[in-house]
């Protein structure tokens, strides 16, 4: 199995054809191409970024330039991406290409896994999308976008990513603009950008507040469950369509009402809406739900919006397992493409998990790096003349 075939061949021993599709080398290069990601460099060419952001991603806990700089310069590295150049290069370097680099390039290519992954859809696969937002704070004394959000956070300057996850990343952005604070701009823009959307049930929390989102939705025929005040203002349409209470593990949910919310400005919504509303059987603790799915009953409702959680999980996994927590670029460019790398890394990792039936991320990772690592040397053992399936070489591994 030859490292030069491409990045993705070297990361798995198991389910490899299958695995091989998501990105081929020969896709690499076209897109290269497409994109004029190469104009005006030689050393640091899109592929070798790509490869170079996804090795380092995967090798080590904590990413940074120097730790690039380190990789790139190695034995390793360079029989990964059949470089015969002898000369190193700075972590200096690397940044200034990533703060110029076309970030087409790996946009594409997440997008490209996208349009990969439907062949790769497993047994059971989620049927809902969730949407939600996590926020970096940078110091304003590095960074020059970005916005604050006060309280004495001045200092400060935040940055916004939001997701759309089934059971893959299916929609990604990355925010600076401070009309992106609020999650009814943020959230809307990421649902009714997202493909995915009018294939799924959208799920998202009480972040959306704008009745007019909820019309918006309604009229692209994008199904969505999310939480809503307990109380909000209505118009009620049909009243409690329960004839008694029903109970799940966690509620009890007492009323289900056809209702039309009013906004800030005395407006209702073009719509009809699903309220629910339920107590929390340990402490009582109002709790409601809007909905426009009308062919699931309340109990199918609120159990669907306990899957929201799965995205925290995500978010949990970037941020400790794949350091999206730390950025390597402080350009509004060199962020998009570490977004967009992280992306697509947590599509390969989560086939791997899959086809491998594996559990946690963590392990998963940690598989993921000694397979690649076992492969590399298998490939330095190869071009040295030597024979990477002799018993001595795989008793040093297994």
């Amino acid at each position: 199995m030859s490292v030069s075939y491409g990045l993705v061949c070297v990361f798995y021993n198991m389910n490899v054809k299958e695995i091989l599709s998501l990105i081929p080398e020969d896709a690499l290069k076209t897109l290269a191409i497409e994109t004029n990601v190469n104009r005006l460099t030689k050393k640091l060419d899109g592929v070798t970024v790509f490869k170079l952001l996804l090795y380092s991603m995967v090798s080590v806990k904590q990413n940074s330039l120097r730790v690039m700089e380190g990789i790139f310069n190695s034995y390793v590295f360079k029989n990964l991406v059949n470089s015969n150049d002898k000369k190193s290069i700075k972590h200096s370097s690397i940044s200034e290409r990533l703060s110029i680099i076309n970030v087409d390039f790996f946009k594409q290519l997440y997008q490209d896994c996208l349009s990969r992954f439907p062949g790769y859809r497993f047994e059971n696969s989620d049927r809902v999308l969730r949407f939600d937002s996590t926020l970096l704070s940078v110091s304003a004394k590095l960074i020059d976008i970005g916005f604050t959000s006060g309280g004495g956070r001045e200092h400060l300057k935040t940055l916004k990513f939001t997701v759309g996850y089934s059971d893959i990343p299916e929609f990604a952005a990355f925010h600076y603009e401070s009309s992106f604070n609020s999650e009814n701009i943020a959230l809307k823009h990421a649902i009714l950008n997202c493909k995915a959307s009018k294939e799924k049930i959208v799920l998202f929390d009480r972040g959306i507040q704008s009745r007019n989102a909820y019309d918006e939705f309604e009229t692209e025929e994008i199904l969505f469950v999310s939480r809503i005040n307990p109380n909000p203002r209505h118009k009620l349409v049909k009243d409690n369509l329960l004839s008694e209470p029903k109970e799940t593990d966690t509620l009890i949910i007492k009323k289900e009402l056809l209702i039309k919310l009013i906004n800030r400005n005395d407006i209702e919504t073009k719509n009809v809406f699903r309220y629910i509303y339920a107590e929390k059987k340990n402490t009582a603790d109002p709790i409601a739900f809007i909905t426009n799915i009308a062919h699931l009953d309340v109990l199918e409702i609120t159990d669907l919006y306990k899957k929201r959680w799965d995205i925290e999980v995500f978010f949990k996994f970037l941020k400790q397992e794949l350091n999206f927590s730390h950025l390597i670029s402080r350009s509004n460019n060199g962020i998009q493409v570490q977004l967009y790398s992280t992306m697509i890394l947590s599509i390969l990792l989560t086939v791997y998990k899959k086809k491998n039936n594996l559990k946690g991320f963590k392990m998963v990772k940690l598989r993921f790096a000694n397979e690649l690592e076992v492969e590399l040397i298998k490939h330095i053992v190869t071009m040295c003349g030597g024979n990477p399936e002799s018993p001595l070489i795989k008793s040093a591994f297994w």
